[in-house]
């Protein structure tokens, strides 16, 4: 007996013009980085996320390291900084912050929704905490509101990574991802 995982085939089909369209438009365009496909899909998504701004780069590593290593280049982290992050995060999150010399500080998850647990994280920080990455996983969002308020409690930094949480709600209720930290990534 065979069990379908993952089709993926069915699951793009309904989509497979529009790719077909697009990818024919890059190519046809001959712009590969940049160009005003790239443009149109930063400006699209960022009022889909209802967001002034929206930049579009090679992945979510690029993305996470290049938005700590800003905040690095802006006096807001220095080398050594703990960096607040779950402890199932995909392998991404750890690289980001040590590629930007900064320190992991691996805190177990919420064992409901496998997302960041404010009382575990609270638990975590210290006189070098700097910034809570939280990752949000299975199309759950982590907890935002709570985090934030730690965050604030602590003066620290908080990047979302909103790779699996495009359009995810809260409670019923569409959060815009984004919104409430200081940088959010969502890797397309």
């Amino acid at each position: 007996m065979t069990i379908p995982f993952l089709d993926l085939k069915s699951i793009n089909a309904q989509y497979r013009q529009d790719l077909v369209d697009a990818a024919t438009r890059v190519i046809d365009s001959g712009w590969y980085i940049q160009g005003t496909e790239l443009k149109a899909f930063e400006s699209e998504f960022a009022e889909y996320c209802v967001s002034k701004h929206c930049i579009g780069v090679a992945n979510g590593l690029d993305a996470l390291t290049l938005t700590l290593r800003a905040w690095k280049e802006l006096g807001k982290l220095k080398e050594g900084d703990e960096v607040i992050v779950p402890a199932n995060t995909y392998i991404a999150s750890i690289l980001a912050i040590t590629e930007n010399r900064l320190k992991p500080v691996l805190v177990e998850p919420d064992e409901q929704t496998y997302n960041l647990c404010p009382t575990k994280t609270a638990k975590a920080i210290t006189s070098n905490t700097k910034a809570i990455l939280a990752v949000h996983l299975y199309g759950q969002l982590a907890p935002m509101p709570e985090l934030m308020t730690l965050a604030d409690q602590h003066d620290l930094l908080v990047l979302e990574d909103s790779a699996q949480a495009h359009g995810a709600a809260i409670n019923g209720k569409k959060l815009v991802v984004g919104v409430m930290p200081q940088a959010s990534v969502l890797p397309w």
